[in-house]
């Protein structure tokens, strides 16, 4: 018999190896949403062994001691599920969709693969060379993948930032087995790790089938932690790269901004919604619609546990300027030093960010995904909710204040593509 849980109804419990589980419960909705998240992304790395997080992304799906290489998503897509692995800076993510019916079987196969992963040399080789053509593909041969790399490189003085996720090329090309099996036996533990599902489930049953799955999968040892400290920016930076496969001139530019723990969060949340969320934003108008100056956009917040930015990539129409991106950029900022930002105008921010979070909550997996990223950074399943109301307490006085700290001179960052 199934004990009732409320719509809505979240639980959270640790396991006594440590394992971190929250739960919704959402009776209307058929479907359940799993997401595993290991506390442990490219920050975590060792100067010279770059690229191992997200290695180990893809050695994840190279089977387990029940599950034969490319089952796991196979099983998973029989019942029309779906089902996929991310990595970042501050950690690595699996997550899938199921029937609800069947969140034993995502279960299930979490727990394989945490307790008994195939982490053979030739699987280690066979996934090497698919990431380094991975690398290829999106840095090597890309128009602007290098620059990109370039411009992370150029933003953090602290190397858990500085280097890229995908890793540095030759450390890739020198990853050995026993190293990576060694970062196996380190991150991929229960107590590095949250699970969390949404969906219609019985959180009192689902608990006693993932202690029964994941109970008894040993905890790992003491792990060491990334020295996360940035100097402060001394002047502004200015660097150009020539890009071999570019067509057209593109322009980065950023300023340091604080991590997502800062009280001034929110502040900078709004403004990149204000500045470059959708067609009616600040940056959109002022340099596609109205000027022409640029021909794709894309920037914003860029939030870390750790040293984050806030900045803008631009690309120029043929024949035009990188100096004019950047000059009607600039003028944007400064407008938001000079004049509050109309009521009315933040209050439209304000609804389209609380738009998107609600929208966001009907997906069974995007309401776990949310989950699991809430407990595993801030310790509080309730935060995206909180941080809802804190958006919505941001005033015209706070962005001005947070502008005026942030974007200045001898802050920036800037790089210009110049193809070849």
């Amino acid at each position: 018999m199934r004990t009732p849980h409320p719509p809505h109804c979240r639980t959270v419990s640790t396991l006594s190896n440590g394992l971190r589980v929250v739960q919704q419960v959402e009776p209307a909705v058929p479907i359940v949403g799993i997401a595993l998240y290991y506390d442990v992304g490219s920050r975590n790395e060792e100067p010279g062994r770059s690229g191992f997080a997200h290695l180990f992304e893809h050695m994840m799906f190279q089977g387990s001691a029940h599950v034969a290489k490319g089952d796991h998503f196979a099983l998973i897509q029989g019942w029309g599920g779906q089902a996929n692995g991310t990595t970042s800076q501050d950690r690595t993510n699996y997550y899938c969709s199921l029937p609800a019916s069947e969140v034993g079987l995502g279960l299930w196969l979490e727990a394989d693969r945490m307790r008994s992963l195939l982490i053979s040399p030739e699987n280690f080789e066979n996934q090497r060379q698919t990431v380094m053509e991975e690398r290829r593909e999106r840095v090597d041969n890309a128009p602007y993948g290098k620059a990109a790399l370039a411009m992370q490189a150029l933003s953090y003085r602290c190397w858990a930032y500085a280097h890229p996720v995908i890793g540095e090329w030759a450390d890739l090309e020198e990853a050995r087995y026993e190293e990576v099996l060694a970062f196996h036996r380190r991150w991929y533990r229960p107590d590095n790790a949250v699970l969390a599902l949404a969906g219609d489930i019985d959180a009192t049953a689902t608990l006693a089938q993932i202690e029964a799955l994941f109970g008894d999968i040993p905890a790992g040892g003491p792990r060491p932690q990334p020295d996360l400290f940035e100097p402060p920016r001394q002047g502004s930076v200015h660097e150009r790269i020539e890009a071999p496969l570019a067509r057209l001139g593109a322009v980065s530019l950023n300023h340091p901004a604080p991590d997502f723990d800062h009280p001034d969060f929110p502040a900078f949340e709004v403004l990149e919604a204000l500045l470059f969320r959708g067609s009616s934003s600040r940056i959109w108008r002022r340099l596609v619609v109205d000027s022409g100056a640029a021909v794709q956009l894309s920037g914003g917040y860029e939030c870390h546990r750790g040293p984050s930015a806030f900045g803008l990539f631009g690309l120029a129409p043929r024949g035009g300027s990188t100096d004019r991106i950047v000059d009607l950029y600039e003028a944007e900022l400064m407008r938001l030093i000079e004049e509050p930002v109309p009521e009315a105008e933040l209050q439209r921010v304000v609804n389209q960010l609380r738009a998107a979070k609600v929208f966001a909550s009907e997906n069974m997996l995007g309401v776990a995904l949310s989950l699991g990223r809430a407990l595993l950074f801030h310790d509080e399943v309730d935060w995206e909710e909180r941080q809802l109301a804190r958006i919505a307490a941001v005033t015209p006085d706070d962005l001005r204040r947070v502008a005026a700290a942030t974007f200045t001179e001898a802050g920036r960052v800037r790089l210009d593509v110049v193809p070849a």
